[in-house]
C-alpha cells in the first residue's frame, strides 16, 4: 500500500505544480478514484502532503539538491545499482520536494542493501517509501497500519 500511496503523492505533487494549486481538492481526489485508489490511500497522501510539505509564509520550496553533481560524487556501484527509469523517477521525487538532500545517503544505503543488481521504479517506490514513511520505526502512517487491512489502530 505504501508504493501506491507514493504514486499518489508524485501525481498530487505533479498537477499541483502544473497547475499552480487552481485544482481543488475534490476534483484531484474523483481523478485519482477513477484511477483505482482508494479513499483511505488519497487521504493518506494529502495528509502526508500537508504534514511534511508545508513552507512558513512567504517562504516557497527551494530545490537546492545539485542532483547531477551528487550523482558524479558517488562510486560507480551505486549508479549501477539504480535502473534508468528508477534514476529518472527518483529525480522527480528530488525535484518535487519528497526526498530531501538528507535521505539521499539513506537511499543509497536501502538501494545498495536491497541487494538486486538494478533497482526498478517499484524496488525504488519501496526504498523510498520506507524512508518517508520512518517505517524501520513505525509500522502505521497516521492511524492506518500499512500491515493490517488499512484497519485504523486504537
Amino acid at each position: 500500500m505504501q508504493e501506491r500511496i507514493i504514486e499518489i503523492i508524485v501525481y498530487l505533487l505533479t498537477k499541483i505544480h502544473q497547475d499552480g494549486n487552481r485544482r481543488d481538492k475534490v476534483d484531484l481526489t474523483h481523478a485519482l478514484q477513477l484511477n483505482g485508489y482508494t479513499e483511505v490511500e488519497i487521504n493518506l497522501a494529502f495528509s502526508w502532503i500537508f504534514k511534511h510539505l508545508q513552507q512558513p509564509a512567504g517562504e516557497k520550496i527551494q530545490n537546492n539538491f545539485d542532483f547531477d553533481q551528487n550523482m558524479s560524487d558517488m562510486p560507480d556501484l551505486e549508479q549501477l545499482v539504480i535502473s534508468p527509469d528508477a534514476y529518472g523517477y527518483l529525480i522527480q521525487l528530488i525535484h518535487l520536494g519528497i526526498m530531501k538532500d538528507e535521505d539521499m545517503e539513506m537511499f543509497v544505503e536501502r538501494a545498495l542493501a536491497f541487494g538486486k543488481e538494478d533497482i526498478s521504479v517499484d524496488d525504488l517506490k519501496s526504498i523510498v517509501a520506507s524512508i518517508i514513511f520512518d517505517l524501520d520505526n513505525h509500522t502505521s502512517f497516521n492511524g492506518y497500519s500499512f500491515y493490517s487491512d488499512d484497519i485504523p489502530l486504537q
